[in-house]
């Protein structure tokens, strides 16, 4: 799915984290990239970027004239037993490594020689399902800027010593932990974006906690989470926000209690998606009209009704509503959104047809908006048919 249809929560968070990657994947367009296969038997001098088919590619294609390699990526997988050898060969071979990008790999442990890799910016092994412990080792990766440990169903805890990653600013985790470890975390200074995915056993998340250069938090897939306490004083620098499919999560215990009276978010892009819930929008969100820009929500079941305090979001350009079949009507002062840009409904039956152009009879008053897109009549009938 892409950014535009705002459906995987994975898409729109890989979307907001862009600039961290953008001069990475400016260095690899530059320069020669490769693609081994069983085919090629060694690496070419001038080659920087091996991308590899299979890991029965590894053979004889090392040699040492390929000492200068930067990036290194398994596409289809990386398997168990060949992890710890290719680690060993990175860390003996390629001392000047940028990225490595073992995501689905099938390994069962990763070897304390990845701690070497001093010059690694990027390192990914996303979608382990064996992999338990991480070895306290990667903590010494200290020019490390993106760092993607999510999807592990196995992960009983991060590795000790996060808080020596001086230089993270993206990270993705899952882990079976009931508390995250933040007296690490907190010491992430430059950590700008951060991602909670499938971390079943968390109940709150940030409870007292300061994270004063993030930007962009997403949290997916959480099932036992209550509470999000949120607020300005700790989060100064969010502006993005997505909450999927975490389906205990009461939105509305927003901030800690001892915070009542702290100033409102900055937020600019909020996204509330597979909430079945959510009955209505939760108060707190009209305290970021004065910058929200970005509102988002989708596969809401029981959503009933946007509120009329909607209007007061002055600054919002983009509202997308998808898959809130109970939601059949918009609020009476929609029209006073003279700022919004870009209204998309669809798969929200009743309302799709009370906002028809020209003939609906909401039509009236999202008609000044300059980009309307409604679930069309013919995609209607279909699904009442099925």
């Amino acid at each position: 799915m892409n950014f535009l249809v705002l459906r995987d929560g994975g898409t729109f968070y890989r979307f907001k984290i862009h600039d961290l990657v953008h001069d990475l994947a400016v260095f690899v367009a530059k320069e020669e990239c490769l693609l081994v296969n069983s085919h090629i038997q060694n690496i070419p001098e001038n080659i920087r970027h091996l991308s590899f088919a299979e890991y029965s590619c590894l053979g004889n294609s090392f040699i040492s004239k390929s000492a200068a390699v930067r990036t290194i990526m398994f596409p289809n997988g990386a398997e168990g037993g060949s992890v710890q050898s290719l680690l060993n060969t990175c860390v003996s071979k390629f001392k000047l490594l940028r990225v490595l990008d073992l995501s689905d790999s099938t390994s069962k442990t990763l070897p304390r020689s990845t701690g070497k890799l001093k010059h690694l910016r990027y390192f990914s092994i996303q979608n382990n399902r064996n992999i338990k412990r991480l070895p306290n080792s990667i903590c010494k990766l200290q020019n490390l800027q993106f760092l993607n440990v999510s999807g592990w169903e196995e992960l009983e805890a991060l590795p000790k010593g996060l808080r020596k990653l001086i230089s993270l600013r993206c990270l993705e985790i899952t882990t079976k932990q009931p508390v995250l470890p933040y007296s690490e975390i907190t010491n992430l200074i430059s950590l700008a974006h951060l991602s909670i995915l499938s971390s079943h056993n968390m109940e709150s998340i940030f409870v007292g906690v300061k994270l004063p250069a993030l930007k962009t938090l997403s949290v997916d897939d959480c099932h036992s989470l209550k509470s999000l306490p949120l607020d300005v004083k700790n989060f100064p620098e969010l502006e993005t926000l997505v909450v999927d499919n975490c389906v205990n999560l009461d939105l509305d215990q927003w901030k800690d209690h001892h915070e009542e009276q702290s100033p409102m978010l900055k937020l600019k892009v909020v996204g509330f998606w597979n909430l079945p819930q959510l009955p209505a929008l939760p108060q707190w969100l009209q305290e970021t009209a004065n910058s929200l820009q970005t509102l988002n929500i989708l596969d809401c079941d029981n959503l009933e009704m946007l509120p009329e305090w909607l209007s007061t979001l002055t600054n919002l350009k983009s509202l997308v509503i998808s898959d809130c079949p109970k939601l059949i009507s918009l609020p009476d002062n929609i029209h006073h959104l003279t700022a919004l840009e870009r209204l998309r409904i669809a798969d929200c039956p009743e309302l799709c047809r009370k906002c028809q152009p020209h003939v609906g009879e909401f039509w009236s008053k999202i008609s000044h908006i300059k980009y309307v897109f409604i679930e069309e009549p013919e995609k209607l009938e279909e699904e009442e048919d099925e």
